[in-house]
Protein backbone atom coordinates (compact mmCIF):
# COMPACT_ATOMS: atom_id res chain seq x y z
CA UNK A 1 0.00 0.00 0.00
CA UNK A 2 2.82 2.37 0.82
CA UNK A 3 4.39 1.60 -2.51
CA UNK A 4 1.19 2.42 -4.26
CA UNK A 5 0.95 5.74 -2.45
CA UNK A 6 4.56 6.51 -3.29
CA UNK A 7 3.95 5.64 -6.91
CA UNK A 8 0.85 7.80 -7.07
CA UNK A 9 2.62 10.69 -5.42
CA UNK A 10 5.49 10.30 -7.87
CA UNK A 11 3.07 10.22 -10.76
CA UNK A 12 1.29 13.29 -9.46
CA UNK A 13 4.59 15.13 -8.93
CA UNK A 14 5.74 14.11 -12.41
CA UNK A 15 2.44 15.23 -13.89
CA UNK A 16 2.64 18.55 -12.08
CA UNK A 17 6.23 18.98 -13.28
CA UNK A 18 5.26 18.17 -16.83
CA UNK A 19 2.32 20.54 -16.65
CA UNK A 20 4.52 23.28 -15.25
CA UNK A 21 7.03 22.72 -18.06
CA UNK A 22 4.22 22.77 -20.59
CA UNK A 23 2.82 25.97 -19.15
CA UNK A 24 6.27 27.57 -19.21
CA UNK A 25 6.82 26.39 -22.80
CA UNK A 26 3.34 27.50 -23.81
CA UNK A 27 3.92 30.89 -22.19
CA UNK A 28 7.20 31.33 -24.07
CA UNK A 29 5.52 30.20 -27.27
CA UNK A 30 2.69 32.64 -26.66
CA UNK A 31 5.17 35.44 -25.98
CA UNK A 32 7.09 34.53 -29.11
CA UNK A 33 3.86 34.45 -31.06
CA UNK A 34 2.89 37.81 -29.67
CA UNK A 35 6.30 39.22 -30.58
CA UNK A 36 5.99 37.72 -34.03
CA UNK A 37 2.48 39.11 -34.38
CA UNK A 38 3.70 42.51 -33.20
CA UNK A 39 6.54 42.47 -35.73
CA UNK A 40 4.16 41.35 -38.45
CA UNK A 41 1.68 44.05 -37.47
CA UNK A 42 4.46 46.64 -37.50
CA UNK A 43 5.52 45.42 -40.95
CA UNK A 44 1.93 45.49 -42.15
CA UNK A 45 1.47 48.99 -40.76
CA UNK A 46 4.69 50.01 -42.51
CA UNK A 47 3.51 48.47 -45.76
CA UNK A 48 0.15 50.15 -45.32
CA UNK A 49 1.85 53.51 -44.82
CA UNK A 50 3.97 52.88 -47.93
CA UNK A 51 0.90 51.86 -49.91
CA UNK A 52 -1.03 54.86 -48.61
CA UNK A 53 1.85 57.15 -49.61
CA UNK A 54 2.12 55.46 -53.01
CA UNK A 55 -1.63 55.74 -53.58
CA UNK A 56 -1.54 59.41 -52.58
CA UNK A 57 1.39 60.05 -54.90
CA UNK A 58 -0.37 58.21 -57.72
CA UNK A 59 -3.57 60.14 -57.09
CA UNK A 60 -1.62 63.40 -57.07
CA UNK A 61 0.25 62.42 -60.23
CA UNK A 62 -3.02 61.40 -61.88
CA UNK A 63 -4.59 64.71 -60.86
CA UNK A 64 -1.66 66.64 -62.34
CA UNK A 65 -1.85 64.53 -65.49
CA UNK A 66 -5.57 65.23 -65.83
CA UNK A 67 -4.89 68.95 -65.34
CA UNK A 68 -2.14 68.84 -67.99
CA UNK A 69 -4.45 66.97 -70.39
CA UNK A 70 -7.20 69.54 -69.78
CA UNK A 71 -4.69 72.35 -70.35
CA UNK A 72 -3.42 70.73 -73.57
CA UNK A 73 -6.97 70.18 -74.77
CA UNK A 74 -7.69 73.85 -74.13
CA UNK A 75 -4.52 74.84 -76.01
CA UNK A 76 -5.50 72.55 -78.89
CA UNK A 77 -8.97 74.09 -78.93
CA UNK A 78 -7.45 77.59 -78.98
CA UNK A 79 -5.08 76.58 -81.79
CA UNK A 80 -7.97 75.10 -83.77
CA UNK A 81 -9.89 78.35 -83.31
CA UNK A 82 -6.84 80.33 -84.46
CA UNK A 83 -6.38 78.00 -87.44
CA UNK A 84 -10.02 78.31 -88.41
CA UNK A 85 -9.79 82.09 -88.08
CA UNK A 86 -6.62 82.13 -90.19
CA UNK A 87 -8.27 79.95 -92.84
CA UNK A 88 -11.32 82.18 -92.88
CA UNK A 89 -9.12 85.27 -93.15
CA UNK A 90 -7.16 83.63 -95.97
CA UNK A 91 -10.42 82.83 -97.76
CA UNK A 92 -11.67 86.39 -97.25
CA UNK A 93 -8.33 87.82 -98.41
CA UNK A 94 -8.32 85.61 -101.52
CA UNK A 95 -11.86 86.68 -102.33
CA UNK A 96 -10.88 90.32 -101.83
CA UNK A 97 -7.79 89.87 -104.01
CA UNK A 98 -9.92 88.20 -106.67
CA UNK A 99 -12.41 91.07 -106.55
CA UNK A 100 -9.57 93.58 -106.81
CA UNK A 101 -8.03 91.65 -109.71
CA UNK A 102 -11.38 91.55 -111.50
CA UNK A 103 -11.86 95.27 -110.90
CA UNK A 104 -8.31 95.95 -112.10
CA UNK A 105 -8.81 93.86 -115.23
CA UNK A 106 -12.05 95.70 -115.90
CA UNK A 107 -10.23 99.00 -115.46
CA UNK A 108 -7.50 97.88 -117.88
CA UNK A 109 -10.14 96.88 -120.41
CA UNK A 110 -11.76 100.30 -120.10
CA UNK A 111 -8.36 101.96 -120.60
CA UNK A 112 -7.63 99.92 -123.73
CA UNK A 113 -8.65 102.59 -126.23
CA UNK A 114 -6.75 105.29 -124.32
CA UNK A 115 -3.44 103.41 -124.30
CA UNK A 116 -4.00 102.18 -127.83
CA UNK A 117 -4.26 105.80 -128.96
CA UNK A 118 -0.97 106.57 -127.17
CA UNK A 119 0.75 103.75 -129.08
CA UNK A 120 -0.73 104.93 -132.39
CA UNK A 121 0.42 108.51 -131.79
CA UNK A 122 3.91 107.34 -130.82
CA UNK A 123 4.22 105.27 -133.98
CA UNK A 124 2.86 108.16 -136.08
CA UNK A 125 5.33 110.64 -134.55
CA UNK A 126 8.23 108.29 -135.33
CA UNK A 127 7.02 107.75 -138.90
CA UNK A 128 6.62 111.52 -139.38
CA UNK A 129 10.08 112.02 -137.80
CA UNK A 130 8.56 114.19 -135.09
CA UNK A 131 10.94 112.69 -132.57
CA UNK A 132 10.48 115.32 -129.86
CA UNK A 133 6.72 114.79 -130.04
CA UNK A 134 7.25 111.02 -129.76
CA UNK A 135 9.51 111.54 -126.74
CA UNK A 136 6.68 113.38 -124.97
CA UNK A 137 4.66 110.15 -125.13
CA UNK A 138 7.28 108.27 -123.09
CA UNK A 139 7.69 108.06 -119.31
CA UNK A 140 10.79 109.74 -117.87
CA UNK A 141 12.11 106.28 -116.91
CA UNK A 142 11.25 104.61 -120.23
CA UNK A 143 13.27 101.76 -121.70
CA UNK A 144 13.34 100.44 -125.26
CA UNK A 145 14.30 96.78 -125.51
CA UNK A 146 15.74 96.91 -121.99
CA UNK A 147 17.92 99.98 -122.54
CA UNK A 148 17.58 103.53 -121.18
CA UNK A 149 18.28 106.58 -123.36
CA UNK A 150 18.80 110.28 -122.91
CA UNK A 151 17.10 112.57 -125.42
CA UNK A 152 19.95 112.65 -127.93
CA UNK A 153 20.51 108.89 -127.75
CA UNK A 154 16.79 108.28 -128.13
CA UNK A 155 16.49 110.40 -131.26
CA UNK A 156 19.61 108.82 -132.76
CA UNK A 157 18.24 105.33 -132.02
CA UNK A 158 14.61 105.80 -133.04
CA UNK A 159 15.51 107.60 -136.27
CA UNK A 160 16.65 104.23 -137.64
CA UNK A 161 12.97 103.30 -138.03
CA UNK A 162 11.60 104.51 -141.36
CA UNK A 163 7.98 103.76 -140.49
CA UNK A 164 5.99 101.84 -137.91
CA UNK A 165 2.26 101.40 -137.29
CA UNK A 166 -0.28 98.96 -135.95
CA UNK A 167 -0.77 96.09 -138.37
CA UNK A 168 -3.64 96.42 -140.81
CA UNK A 169 -6.91 94.77 -139.83
CA UNK A 170 -7.33 92.81 -143.08
CA UNK A 171 -10.60 91.40 -141.80
CA UNK A 172 -8.96 89.63 -138.83
CA UNK A 173 -9.99 90.04 -135.22
CA UNK A 174 -8.98 93.54 -134.14
CA UNK A 175 -8.27 92.25 -130.62
CA UNK A 176 -5.37 90.19 -131.97
CA UNK A 177 -3.67 93.40 -133.13
CA UNK A 178 -3.87 95.07 -129.72
CA UNK A 179 -4.33 92.63 -126.81
CA UNK A 180 -4.46 93.70 -123.17
CA UNK A 181 -2.36 91.47 -120.89
CA UNK A 182 -4.14 90.85 -117.61
CA UNK A 183 -2.36 90.28 -114.32
CA UNK A 184 1.14 91.63 -113.88
CA UNK A 185 1.87 94.91 -112.14
CA UNK A 186 -1.35 96.60 -110.95
CA UNK A 187 -0.14 100.11 -111.83
CA UNK A 188 0.68 99.14 -115.43
CA UNK A 189 -1.44 98.44 -118.45
CA UNK A 190 0.45 95.95 -120.59
CA UNK A 191 -0.45 94.91 -124.11
CA UNK A 192 0.74 92.80 -127.01
CA UNK A 193 0.81 94.75 -130.28
CA UNK A 194 1.10 93.51 -133.84
CA UNK A 195 3.01 96.22 -135.70
CA UNK A 196 4.22 96.67 -139.22
CA UNK A 197 7.71 98.17 -139.35
CA UNK A 198 9.95 99.24 -142.19
CA UNK A 199 13.68 99.63 -141.68
CA UNK A 200 16.18 100.36 -144.42
CA UNK A 201 18.91 97.82 -144.91
CA UNK A 202 21.57 100.24 -143.67
CA UNK A 203 19.74 100.68 -140.34
CA UNK A 204 18.77 97.07 -139.65
CA UNK A 205 21.99 96.41 -137.74
CA UNK A 206 21.06 99.17 -135.26
CA UNK A 207 17.64 97.61 -134.65
CA UNK A 208 18.24 93.87 -134.13
CA UNK A 209 14.94 93.52 -132.26
CA UNK A 210 12.81 94.61 -135.22
CA UNK A 211 12.39 93.09 -138.66
CA UNK A 212 10.85 94.46 -141.80
CA UNK A 213 7.20 93.50 -141.77
CA UNK A 214 5.12 92.16 -138.89
CA UNK A 215 6.54 92.27 -135.35
CA UNK A 216 4.95 91.40 -132.02
CA UNK A 217 5.76 93.96 -129.35
CA UNK A 218 4.94 94.09 -125.66
CA UNK A 219 4.31 97.64 -124.53
CA UNK A 220 3.83 98.76 -120.94
CA UNK A 221 1.82 101.91 -120.24
CA UNK A 222 1.85 103.89 -117.00
CA UNK A 223 -0.33 106.78 -115.92
CA UNK A 224 1.40 110.15 -115.56
CA UNK A 225 -0.53 111.88 -112.78
CA UNK A 226 1.21 115.21 -113.44
CA UNK A 227 0.14 115.28 -117.08
CA UNK A 228 -3.08 113.33 -116.43
CA UNK A 229 -2.31 111.05 -119.34
CA UNK A 230 -1.01 107.59 -120.17
CA UNK A 231 2.59 107.28 -121.36
CA UNK A 232 4.79 104.41 -122.54
CA UNK A 233 7.08 102.92 -119.89
CA UNK A 234 8.75 100.19 -121.91
CA UNK A 235 8.80 98.47 -125.29
CA UNK A 236 10.18 95.01 -125.95
CA UNK A 237 9.83 92.36 -128.65
CA UNK A 238 7.81 89.21 -127.97
CA UNK A 239 9.42 86.12 -129.43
Amino acid sequence: MKKFVVVMISVIVLFVFIMLNYLVWDKEKLQNQRESDRIEQDWLRGQNRILSTTVSELEEANKKLEEEIASKEEEISDLEDMLNSARQKETDDLQEIQKQAEALNLFKSIMKEDVKLVAKNWFLSITQRAYHDSLALLDKDFTLWGKSFDEEEYIDFISNINSISLAADNGSNQDSIFTILYGGEPHLVQANLLVNAYITEDNQESLPHLVNGINTLEVGFIYNSEENSWVILYVTTKE
